[in-house]
């Protein structure tokens, strides 16, 4: 898998797979066409976003928009803290960040791809994100959302194991619902495809 030459060691990882009634190629398509956002990975975000709400509105600014789909293009982007590390087109698709993400502006550092592997900085964690679409039949795949964080020293390790505690069961829940939200895509795409 990609995400391995990205980021062999770690300190947590966090694995979800779901069978598809899809082709691969499909259910690889929907990684990128699903919009990942629902009522609850809304709510979720809601609450770990709250503190940078709160401190735009006692500094008078106006909130961020929320926008109305959340797909994967958006995550791999410098705005977003977010760079695409590697992709094998139909197979696998991988991103990073570098940041202090136990803190409330999230701490990113923009670290581009090459450096990822080497980025050694102490005091901050990575994180490699993979998205993949393995066939198991003609017309199934198994889709697995994998998440892995390594730190670069101990202070770091301490303080996100420390917010890894509070936020890895909304983690937990976001990943199971991404997942099910990109399933839902492949499949009405892979009906659509069908009934043509």
């Amino acid at each position: 898998m990609l995400i391995d030459q990205y980021l062999p060691q770690f300190d947590v990882t966090e694995v979800h797979e779901v069978e598809v009634d899809a082709p691969s190629e499909v259910t690889y398509a929907a990684i990128r066409k699903a919009d990942l956002r629902d009522p609850l990975i809304n709510a979720l975000f809601a609450v770990r976003e709250l503190p940078n709400r709160l401190a735009r509105r006692l500094r008078g600014l106006p909130p961020l928009p929320t926008p109305k789909a959340f797909i994967f293009e958006d995550v791999a982007t410098p705005e977003m803290g977010w760079v695409l590390l590697a992709e094998e087109p139909g197979i696998e698709a991988v991103v990073g960040s570098v940041g202090r993400f136990w803190r409330r502006d999230y701490g990113w550092r923009s670290v581009p791809a090459q450096a990822f592997v080497g980025f050694a900085d102490p005091g901050y964690a990575k994180i490699a994100i993979s998205f993949s679409a393995c066939p198991v039949a003609f017309d199934r795949t198994i889709l697995r959302y994998e998440a892995r964080t390594a730190t670069t020293d101990e202070t770091a390790r301490t303080r996100f194991r420390r917010y890894w505690r509070v936020i890895h069961p909304g983690v937990a829940i976001v990943m199971r619902r991404a997942l099910g939200r990109i399933k839902g895509e492949a499949e009405r795409q892979s009906l659509r495809a069908g009934a043509v």
